[in-house]
């Protein structure tokens, strides 16, 4: 068998006394459960107990928390794509939502497991790190606020304690005169592992790019930031020349492997084009 019990939480305190009393056993909380059921049938993770937080309103859905948008952990890729919360503030969001894997999956994975999962290639988290979020994380006594980028430790790797859950993420909505973006390139359309992608957050006040951050995915550890790209962008004006020498910049960051998917070279190539693509459609975004 994949697990021996299963509980199903109502409430967050539920849940976070579920967790309790299971403390010291192989127990594991599950949502949509797209990358954790995966995992237990291939033997790469395993699990005494599973958790249900799936119906735990407190981690669900997308609402504004005064100048902050917050979406909770067992939100949906299909909720985040139809927001119009989303749509209006973060659409690099919306986009990544979009492209990973089919509605079938949409309809179930959740940005909180995604988060959890941890891995390199996630289509959503780089643009988390593009919006500088921070993960909210819940123990039966209290609450810690991590920035995303320090709550990715390494590969699989996450600051999540004995006890605590995930509960939701936050993040500053972007200013007036904010473009965003996503960009993905995989081997097929759809249902596919990024090869690369890249997020956008930039602000753009009198012609000039006053803030930029780009993020990047599957060619590090981790999710990372591209302080090269962001040091060519700020101060600067939108301008192809500009796209381009970002993109190029952004290959300096990069740290990529051989896999299946592709070759290290060939991702050092891909940053180029995606951030290029991504910078564009993100000025675009910030002029109108």
């Amino acid at each position: 068998m994949l697990y021996q019990k299963y509980e199903v939480a109502q409430t967050l305190a539920e849940a976070l006394s579920l967790l309790e009393s299971h403390n010291g056993g192989n127990v594991r909380l599950v949502a949509g459960g797209t990358d954790l059921i995966l995992q237990l049938h291939e033997r790469i993770l395993s699990a005494e107990v599973l958790v249900d937080i799936s119906r735990v309103s407190e981690m669900r859905g997308i609402r504004q928390d005064g100048d902050e948008l917050v979406i909770g952990a067992a939100t949906t890729y299909a909720e985040i794509y139809h927001s119009s919360l989303i749509q209006n503030h973060a659409p690099l969001l919306a986009e990544a939502s979009k492209k990973i894997g089919a509605v079938q999956i949409q309809n179930m994975a959740t940005l909180g497991g995604n988060i959890g999962n941890a891995s390199p290639a996630a289509d959503a988290i780089p643009c988390l790190y593009a919006l500088d979020a921070d993960v909210v994380v819940a123990s039966p006594n209290a609450e810690r606020r991590i920035p995303v980028a320090e709550f990715h430790q390494g590969y699989r790797k996450i600051d999540l304690k004995p006890g605590e859950l995930i509960k939701e993420i936050r993040f500053a909505i972007p200013p007036e005169g904010t473009g965003t973006a996503f960009y993905k390139y995989a081997l097929r359309k759809s249902q596919a592992i990024s090869v690369v992608d890249a997020a956008v957050c930039l602000k753009i006040e009198d012609g000039v790019i006053r803030h930029a951050a780009v993020a990047l995915g599957a060619v590090a550890p981790t999710i990372i930031r591209s302080p090269e790209a962001e040091a060519v962008l700020i101060g600067e004006p939108p301008s192809e020349d500009l796209f381009a020498r970002a993109g190029e910049a952004a290959r300096k960051d990069a740290r990529p492997i051989d896999d299946i998917r592709g070759s290290a070279s060939f991702r050092r190539y891909l940053v180029a084009v995606c951030v290029s693509h991504a910078v564009r459609s993100a000025c675009e975004r910030a002029v109108r």
